[in-house]
């Protein structure tokens, strides 16, 4: 299994983080008002904040993942080198 975090991986994450960010301050401030849904766009925009929301959730563990069992591995790999430059 490969862990290195590819750049398509990057792209998407990227692509439903702003999703998420510029759907979820509509929704914010939809909730914080307690305004009721009106309209198309507000339906629109709380289908994208849910459709962006768990790709995102998804994505970020699988990528979080990745980043610690690469530090891990160089943390290893520091290690073994330390101690083959003490011996």
């Amino acid at each position: 299994m490969k862990s290195n975090i590819t750049p398509k991986q990057l792209l998407v994450f990227l692509i439903f983080s702003t999703g998420l960010y510029y759907s979820g301050q509509n929704v914010k401030i939809m909730v914080t008002e307690m305004a009721s849904i009106s309209s198309f766009l507000d339906v629109l925009n709380v289908m994208i904040f849910f459709t962006c929301c768990f790709p995102f959730l998804i994505l970020s563990l699988r990528l979080s993942k990745k980043i610690i069992k690469n530090l891990f591995s160089f943390l290893k790999f520091a290690s073994y080198s330390i101690q083959a430059a003490i011996f």
